[in-house]
């Protein structure tokens, strides 16, 4: 059985206040820009909106959005975090 190769999706965390957008997506780049002012559960929800765009192109605007904030509120539910660590630090062994 072969497995099909998944096109690598690079995320940019930039300030996008001259874009006065939260997050972009490129479709054809595989590149999603998030805007790392917005608070940790804004950050989830607009990730996972911006990684829909790129996986389903031609999804509307609204059916995107309502994906987005549905998954984001699933796993912000199921503790699902984001952790930002110092550069030197070791991260937390899980058994």
């Amino acid at each position: 059985m072969s497995r099909r190769k998944s096109n690598p999706v690079k995320v940019v965390w930039r300030k996008l206040g001259k874009e006065k957008a939260w997050g972009q997506a490129t479709i054809g780049e595989g590149l999603v820009e998030i805007d790392p002012r917005l608070g940790a559960k804004r950050q989830l929800e607009v990730l996972i909106h911006e990684v829909t765009h790129l996986c389903h192109p031609g999804m509307s605007e609204t059916e995107v959005d309502r994906t987005g904030k549905m998954i984001a509120r699933v796993l912000w539910a199921e503790n699902y975090r984001r952790v930002v660590m110092d550069a030197n630090a070791k991260p937390p062994r899980i058994s």
